[in-house]
């Protein structure tokens, strides 16, 4: 299984009160994700954000924020599109 494969499963299921954009992740999920991230990707493309939050700038229009709840379980995964600067190379 691939990041990508498994971002895709996790964002096929809705999930009620989140928006299409984000998706609650558990914690098996979260260290998967990550595990698969760091195998996968050139180190350039992973950036530390705030604490707990790691971001992914994968090729491509899709960018990804994966940001653990350091005081519980409320990990989430938020997908970042931006067509206009991706096609043109801006997107950052």
């Amino acid at each position: 299984m691939t990041a990508f494969d498994l971002i895709d499963s996790i964002f096929r299921r809705a999930q009620a009160g989140m928006p299409g954009n984000m998706r609650r992740i558990t914690p098996a999920q979260l260290k998967y994700l990550r595990d698969l991230i760091d195998a996968e990707g050139p180190s350039e493309a992973i950036k530390r954000g705030a604490p707990g939050s790691l971001v992914w700038t994968p090729e491509g229009r899709d960018k990804f924020v994966v940001t653990e709840d350091l005081s519980g379980n409320r990990h989430t995964l938020t997908r970042l599109a931006n067509l206009v600067a991706s096609e043109s190379g801006q997107l950052f």
